[in-house]
């Protein structure tokens, strides 16, 4: 079942109903069915893949079964588990259709399967028949080439056909389904790319879709040559599937900054890099450009010093220059190794005689390298060396490894270490310093400090014995974010209901803006059962309309917005801004499910409704909608837009932590709400190394309410949520 919850938003409709009678004397001369159904993963171009239990579970539970005798409708059913063993029918010819999965225009995560045979039923027999459901999307993969991340700061590609879009991003790895329509089966590639230097690039190519089919399209960039940064753009179709299709465009790449050690290991030039007092080993400087340089700064206020201007443009020193400098220990070398005649490769490097001078003391050396070319690209970096006596070195924490109440420590090995490392902090500029234990890494040293203060900027030093490193980090801590309106202390209107109060901001909403409108709210307060304060929040599924004209509505909350009503369909803007990482969520709830009134448009399992209540925390992009951008687009109406965990898709790929409950049963302390802390896992969606920009969440009293399934009279109650840190 999905992973997510839609809230329908309800209009008028129009419903038909059917009703019939056995007529016995009809079997007299007819035979019986009997089905077994199969769902098989394939497309023409790529191996069979086996589904997961999870996934054929789910396909069977909602897959429509229609038998046909002729153009008429003889026999549907929904679900496997609602076919009987034996399907009696009259002795003729007949052919069934069975489908399943989402037809929807174009998606990430949702497949169409079908199957189709004929079949005679003769009087007296039973007839076997075994039906496969293969996959009948047409399937797009878009490979990206490693090559690309030299020439491009980001990129993607848009795949449009005339009913749906999809967005590959530079980090999605997946394939999308497209339903194409015989008559338009094209399906246009724009790839659209930010160059380094901060252009934009863009390319359209277009493919002829044919169903269960699989097109691999790849983005290669070639250098010629790499070191300088020009080259062109292949992009091909698998030439199994539509023969080959490729174009090109040669572009130039903004100057190329490195610098190497005396092992011609690369540096990283994002954060301080340390070496002992007195270390002579040299270090070079290379650009690479893609036309002729114009400037090639270097500037160090520690030059002046030792002889040398404290900024030098490398490009307008003359020969007599140049080898005074060599002298001193800076040495220049010019377009070596030659590359092109258009572009340039220079190298500077810094000798013994020079390090010399920088390493004779601890001290900060900063070194500022900017590099402008005849294009006007141009890139600048800073060379940050720390020189120290310290066996060990203070370094800076990772952004991602500094949470509200806890932190990770860092710190450098120089040599080997005379006694225990340790690391000492404080809050920073007060009082005296709290000292912990470090723990050894390869070549690093760490320590993992809790208790800390929210909001609060810490200072540290890294150990050896009582012996400090020259350098001070600091860190400053996550505040601890809490929902607005968490009790549901404040609401203003009738019809809707809203969950804020006078002069304030709605960070919750909920469906009664589509269930309004048949003058009825599917989320409402309650004065009576409540945990603190005056009311809780009160989600009752039931059925809205007015006789037979209606569908079922989920009780519903969720943070962010309605957007607006598209037909009998709603478009949600989920989540709201939060950049603090909380490990769970706290909060009272009752949850009384229940087993009558049961309205399955869609099919229902169970005998009795689930109520469900989740969390995330994610970096997501965002994805406008109505002139707004939102964390999360909630498009109800097919081809539809919805939330899940699964990480090949949107909403899943930003998740970094997330956490949920499903209510089987009831959930009360006798009658009253009852306490529920949802962990918030971070360790199974990569949460650990990165930090969130919003929060997700989301309670239905009807755990299947996207299907128009639950059962009426389904009620949540909540109050006093919390967010916990640690």
């Amino acid at each position: 079942m999905k992973s997510f919850t839609k809230y329908y938003i309800l209009g008028a409709f129009i419903l038909s109903l059917c009703s019939c009678t056995k007529d016995n004397s009809m079997w007299e001369n007819g035979g019986s069915l009997s089905l077994s159904l199969n769902m098989l993963d394939k497309t023409n171009s790529v191996n069979t893949r086996a589904l997961s239990t999870e996934e054929e579970n789910s396909l069977n539970s909602n897959c429509k079964i229609r038998i046909y005798s002729g153009d008429a409708l003889v026999k549907k059913y929904q679900g496997v588990e609602n076919i009987p063993s034996q399907i009696l029918l009259a002795s003729g010819d007949y052919r069934i259709r069975v489908t399943s999965g989402d037809s929807v225009a174009a998606a990430f995560d949702k497949r169409f399967f079908e199957g189709v045979e004929d079949f005679n039923i003769a009087k007296g027999a039973e007839t076997n028949l075994d039906v496969t459901c293969t996959i009948k999307n047409t399937v797009l993969g878009i490979l990206w080439d490693s090559s690309l991340n030299d020439i491009f700061d980001d990129y993607q590609v848009t795949a449009t056909s005339s009913t749906g879009e999809l967005v590959f991003t530079s980090e999605n790895t997946n394939v999308g389904y497209f339903s194409l329509p015989q008559e338009n089966n094209t399906i246009r590639l724009l790839f659209k790319g930010t160059k380094l230097s901060g252009e934009i690039f863009t390319e359209e190519n277009e493919i002829i879709g044919n169903p269960s089919t699989l097109y691999n399209v790849t983005y290669k960039f070639k250098s010629t040559p790499s070191d300088v940064g020009g080259g062109i753009i292949n992009i091909e179709v698998d030439e199994s599937a539509l023969g080959e299709s490729s174009s090109s465009i040669v572009f130039k790449q903004r100057p190329v900054i490195s610098l190497v050690d005396k092992n011609e290991e690369k540096i990283s030039l994002d954060k301080a890099h340390t070496v002992q007092v007195g270390t002579q080993d040299p270090f070079s400087i290379t650009v690479a450009t893609s036309s002729s340089l114009e400037s090639f700064v270097i500037t160090n206020s520690d030059f002046e010093k030792w002889g040398i201007q404290n900024e030098l443009d490398m490009t307008a020193l003359n020969d007599t220059e140049i080898e005074d400098l060599k002298s001193k220990g800076i040495e220049l070398i010019k377009n070596t190794p030659a590359i092109s005649a258009e572009g340039a490769f220079w190298t500077v490097n810094f000798n013994t005689p020079i390090m010399t001078k920088i390493t004779e003391a601890e001290c900060e050396s900063v070194t500022n390298i900017s590099v402008i070319d005849e294009n006007e690209k141009s890139r600048s970096v800073v060379w940050n060396l720390v020189v120290s006596n310290s066996t060990v070195i203070t370094s800076q924490a990772n952004d991602y490894d500094i949470w509200t109440r806890k932190a990770k420590l860092l710190a450098e090995v120089a040599s080997e270490p005379l006694n225990a490392v340790k690391f000492r902090y404080r809050v920073k500029s007060t009082g005296e310093w709290t000292t912990v234990d470090a723990v050894k890494g390869e070549s690093s040293y760490y320590a993992d400090i809790t208790g800390l203060i929210p909001a609060t900027t810490y200072e540290y030093q890294v150990m050896d014995g009582e012996t400090l490193s020259n350098v001070v980090c600091e860190i400053t801590t996550d505040a601890e974010f809490q929902p607005e309106n968490s009790s549901f202390e404040y609401t203003s209107g009738s019809s809707p209901i809203l969950i804020y109060g006078d002069g304030q901001s709605m960070w919750w909403d909920t469906g009664n803006h589509g269930s309004s409108t048949m003058s009825k709210n599917v989320t409402t307060t309650d004065a009576n059962i409540k945990h603190s304060g005056n009311q809780s929040i009160l989600l009752k599924s039931q059925f809205v309309g007015v006789g037979i004209f209606g569908k079922f509505a989920a009780g519903n909350l969720f943070a962010g917005k309605y957007l607006k009503t598209d037909g009998t369909d709603g478009v949600l803007g989920w989540g709201r801004p939060c950049t603090s990482r909380p490990t769970a969520m706290r909060l009272w709830v009752k949850y009384l499910p229940s087993s009558t009134g049961k309205n399955d448009s869609g099919g229902y399992l169970g005998d009795m409704d689930k109520g469900t209540i989740y969390v995330a925390v994610g970096d997501w992009t965002g994805q406008e909608a109505e002139g707004e951008t939102w964390p999360i687009v909630v498009k109800t109406k097919e081809p539809s837009s919805l939330f899940s965990t699964d990480k090949g898709t949107y909403s899943g790929k930003g998740i970094i932590g997330y956490g949920s409950k499903v209510f089987e049963e009831n959930y009360e302390d006798n009658g009253n709400l009852k306490e529920l802390v949802i962990p918030i896992d971070y360790q199974n969606y990569g949460g650990y190394q990165k930090k969130p920009t919003s929060i997700i969440i989301v309670a239905s009293a009807s755990l299947y309410g996207d299907y128009f399934c639950g059962f009426e009279g389904s009620s949540m109650w909540i109050d006093d949520i919390e967010l916990v840190y640690e």
